[in-house]
């Protein structure tokens, strides 16, 4: 007897390490600005490493909100000046969701 199991692309999201976050953001970056994700560095910041305007930078939290399922607050979002900001904020909102 076999077992299929389905994972609600969610649920998969609320156990991923930082560095599978960290590629989305990065892909997610590059879909929107046409950067290769291999040009970006894990520290980059957005409007001085990458050279990207605020509407880009809005584009990019709106697009990781979609990729996470989670909703960046107008507070946090201010706050993000960097890739690894953008992690640190995805990882604790899926903290909270996993421990919630």
């Amino acid at each position: 007897m076999s077992f299929v199991v389905f994972f609600r692309p969610a649920i998969l999201r609320k156990i991923m390490t930082n560095d599978e976050i960290r590629a989305i953001v990065k892909h997610s970056i590059a879909r929107i600005t046409s950067i290769s994700p291999e040009e970006i560095a894990d520290n980059a910041s957005y409007k001085g490493d990458l050279k990207l305007d605020s509407l880009t930078i809005l584009e990019i939290a709106v697009d990781t909100e979609y990729e996470f399922k989670i909703r960046i607050l107008e507070d946090e979002l201010s706050a993000i000046d960097t890739i690894e900001d953008t992690v640190n904020i995805v990882q604790q909102h899926l903290s909270a969701a996993t421990s919630g």
